[in-house]
């Protein structure tokens, strides 16, 4: 089974964070399970493995296990790809440390998807029992290729997203569900993500567990050499 490990990262990325809140998190330890299925075939994919995230580092680490034990090893714009300690492959990737979902959720951004910082500004906003649904509204220069996005939230959580075109076609939506506090800072235990695609939808889903803030130890994990060779 071959694994479009640039296209799950780039997946995983969302919009610029906004500045830190006064309580810094700077590290992110989950393991992780991520469940792929594609309209029109039978089958789908599963990766599992553990995230091993810093974002003052700008370092991530990927130790998958499932389907194949390897390594991926991020750092600004390179990613470095591992099996048994050998580098098999390293290559220019766009910068999800910086703007990975794991990013926001330290940052304390998920609530607005960073659109604010992105130049959004809010629309509409409706109450729906406990749920508020707000949309936001793309910067002028950007009107002619971005649509609206519309945000629902309970308890000033994040629990869905949909992205529509300049033509508010929609293109994708995000659930965010099973919250837990961990340090007092909210995560989101699973992250459903459905593409609408001419050829159907391709819909992912990512389940985290075990998850740890602000890690003491396996300082090695995190402040990883450059592999030789990359």
């Amino acid at each position: 089974m071959r694994i479009n490990y640039l296209f799950l990262l780039v997946s995983l990325s969302f919009f610029p964070i906004k500045a830190l809140d006064a309580q810094e998190f700077y590290r992110f330890k989950s393991d992780f399970s991520i469940k792929e299925k594609e309209s029109g075939k039978d089958q789908g994919r599963l990766i599992t493995g553990s995230i091993y995230y810093d974002k003052n580092l700008h370092k991530t680490v990927y130790n998958i296990r499932f389907p194949e034990p390897e390594q991926w090893l991020v750092r600004d714009t390179f990613m470095y790809r591992k099996k048994a300690d050998t580098l098999v492959s390293s290559q220019i990737v766009p910068p999800v440390g910086e703007f990975s979902v794991f990013n926001m959720i330290l940052s304390q951004q998920l609530t607005d998807f960073g659109l604010a910082k992105s130049g959004y500004t809010p629309g509409n906003i409706q109450q729906d029992g406990n749920q508020v649904i707000a949309q936001w509204l793309p910067p002028e220069q950007f009107k002619a290729y971005v649509g609206p996005v519309s945000l629902a939230s309970e308890q000033k959580r994040l629990t869905a997203a949909a992205f529509y075109d300049k033509d508010e076609k929609l293109l994708s939506k995000f659930y965010f569900q099973d919250y837990t506090l961990h340090q007092g800072l909210p995560v989101p235990g699973k992250i459903y993500q459905i593409y609408y695609r001419e050829t159907g939808e391709f819909v992912r889903i990512m389940t985290l567990k075990n998850i740890i803030i602000n890690q003491t130890d396996e300082d090695h994990i995190y402040d990883f050499e450059q592999p030789a060779g990359g």
